[in-house]
């Protein structure tokens, strides 16, 4: 068995991410600091700094007096410089935003997706993009590259869908190569909806001084996203797919090829399912012809018998699913919600 190594680029590449990710969520920051925070020499630290500082994307901000009167620069990311498009691509909606390099959202756009069309998704895709690239021309920007996060399963190196329940048409689909080849970008990274979460909890949220978290995306589809000092996605990035793990092996076929998939019993889509066929059998009170997860709620915190029995059902099927993520990863956060 070969033991894979890291080339210099490599170890290049990894510093200077680590330096970046320092400074975003440390401002003022001088080069001692992070000598003390990476471990890194001095001349090291240096030598990234003066790359970072020539390529535009820090900046020296100013003296800062230190230990025994010392004084020092102090450094900042270079917030005006560079920028990046980030897509959400759902479901049911596709969004897509302009953020500078500190991750902050300078400008957005939506649009709903009314069928399971590929050829809407991509039409979608195509007007938000163009319409971003105007808002980057008005404003005389510079777009670095373009982050698009997406439902698993997915193949982030090819930036290709592998599995979206309920969307057959998306099988398959390579947004990466479509946005590419559309566009003309070099560089488009894909990453899995969770993946995604779980690290913009990590940086902006409420897992901000955790380094074992878990995002547990409980939305049309279920996932998770661990993050363990970075975020694990193991041999073919499809790590936390939970949705896919069995808890009935007799249960209902999944699109996946197995029975008594997570996903299938507490899934939005699998409550919705559900109160369909409880509308069309018995009608009760209250009840109509496709209801929304909203309404239903609604319902279940009126005390309708069967809002409340259909939801309880859900939510024990996903506390199963957070017990196996317990005894399974032993995080010490888990945070329950939608994708970001």
């Amino acid at each position: 068995m070969k033991k894979r190594g890291k080339n210099v680029s490599n170890l290049l590449d990894g510093n200077l991410h680590l330096l970046l990710d320092l400074l975003r969520a440390n401002e003022g920051m001088t080069r001692q600091d992070l000598v003390d925070a990476t471990v890194l020499s001095p001349s090291g630290i240096s030598k990234l700094v003066s790359f970072l500082i020539e390529k535009g994307l820090v900046v020296e901000d100013g003296i800062v007096t230190r230990i025994k009167g010392r004084r020092a620069i102090s450094l900042k990311l270079n917030d005006s410089t560079y920028y990046s498009i980030g897509i959400r691509l759902a479901r049911n909606y596709i969004r897509c935003g302009l953020f500078n390099l500190k991750g902050q959202l300078v400008y957005h756009i939506q649009s709903k997706l009314a069928s399971k069309k590929l050829s809407e998704t991509t039409d979608v895709l195509v007007s938000l993009v163009t319409e971003t690239l105007a808002e980057v021309e008005r404003q005389k920007l510079t777009v670095y590259g373009v982050g698009i996060s997406a439902p698993g399963p997915l193949s982030s190196s090819e930036g290709r869908l592998i599995l979206t329940s309920s969307y057959p048409e998306w099988s398959g689909f390579s947004v990466k190569t479509f946005i590419e080849e559309y566009f003309g970008f070099a560089s488009v990274i894909v990453e899995h909806d969770a993946n995604v979460s779980v690290l913009a909890e990590k940086w902006f949220g409420k897992g901000q001084e955790c380094n074992d978290l878990v995002y547990v995306v409980a939305d049309r589809g279920v996932g998770a996203g661990i993050y363990s000092d970075g975020i694990y996605t193991g041999y073919r990035n499809v790590a936390g797919e939970i949705g896919h793990t069995t808890i009935d092996y007799n249960g209902r076929k999944c699109e996946c090829g197995n029975r008594g998939c997570l996903e299938m019993y507490c899934s939005s889509t699998a409550v919705l399912k559900e109160a369909q066929s409880i509308f069309e059998s018995e009608g009760p009170e209250g009840w109509k012809n496709d209801m929304t997860i909203e309404e239903i709620g609604h319902l279940a915190s009126r005390s309708e018998p069967n809002a409340k029995r259909l939801l309880t059902k859900a939510g024990t099927f996903l506390g199963i699913g957070l017990v196996n993520i317990i005894n399974t990863y032993n995080p010490e956060m888990i945070i329950i919600g939608k994708t970001i």
